[in-house]
């Protein structure tokens, strides 16, 4: 039994294609220890733990294994936690996976009011996957400045690069003008968590624009993301892109435990 529950846990390691494992997919090849579904009934201080977090960033699944329960301090051994469909900043992350070894949170005593602090990890492994589809829905969703301002931005994530195409109106003296921008970039992690665009190459469609213009509107549109309101310690390093996604990571990308409990969550 033990050997074919290890082969389980490595079957998604194996079947992942680049960047980092897809762990989450293995909830659907076995059994957690917990299971629950649309809301969640703490039996323990790990289940108040899932229970915050999904409470505070609605996922659409989730999946946190730890070995052994917290001491009273809220210490962990080792901690993995797995969130897909996850909302910060108003933009759809697809998939934030992290793996904690002697993680630090506040005194489990006060977890059950929503009172949680992640302070710190002796060693931290995270990874993320954000879709261009889910950065398009954002991208709609928001206005980007106040007088001069972009609309109709749409973005675009293939292996060679970012590219962006988008409607900026700015006011030049009495005259506000509406400027085609199309950018072609490649991305960068600033602050070990935010995501930028890297010495992008801009094509207007008005000539002799002056060079403050094009600055401020790819200013209004920086960072794409920024997670630094997750409140685990993060430390991203490294980019990956793909056709239609980015993947976000540290230099070792996070791995499933291999022995310990698991509560796994649904949303619906």
């Amino acid at each position: 039994m033990r050997t074919i529950k290890l082969l389980l846990l490595m079957l998604p390691m194996l079947l992942a294609r680049g960047g980092f494992p897809l762990p989450l997919a293995a909830s659907a090849l076995w059994a957690a220890d917990f299971e629950f579904r649309g809301t969640i009934e703490p039996m323990d201080n790990t289940s108040r733990l899932l229970a915050h977090y999904v409470n505070r960033f609605a996922p659409e699944e989730l999946t946190l294994s730890v070995v052994g329960q917290p001491d009273a301090t809220g210490r962990f051994h080792d901690l993995f936690m797995d969130l897909k469909g996850v909302r910060i900043e108003d933009v759809r992350i697809d998939r934030l996976t992290f793996r904690m070894n002697d993680v630090q949170f506040n005194a489990p005593e006060n977890w059950a009011s929503g009172d949680v602090e992640c302070r710190d990890a002796l060693q931290i492994y995270a990874a993320c996957r954000i879709l261009e589809e889910d950065i398009n829905r954002g991208l709609e969703a928001q206005t980007f400045g106040k007088d001069d301002h972009w609309k109709n931005i749409a973005l675009a994530i293939t292996p060679s690069g970012l590219k962006g195409r988008g409607t900026y109106l700015a006011k030049v003296l009495f005259v506000t003008l509406d400027i085609l921008i199309e950018i072609d970039s490649k991305l960068k992690i600033v602050n070990r968590k935010e995501l930028w665009l890297d010495k992008p190459q801009v094509r207007i469609n008005k000539l002799d624009l002056p060079d403050y213009i094009t600055n401020k509107a790819l200013s209004q549109i920086q960072p794409l993301l920024d997670l630094a309101r997750f409140p685990l310690p993060l430390k991203l390093h490294t980019v990956t892109l793909e056709e239609g996604s980015a993947l976000l990571s540290t230099r070792l990308p996070p791995q499933p435990v291999e022995q310990g409990v698991t509560y796994h969550y649904l949303a619906r």
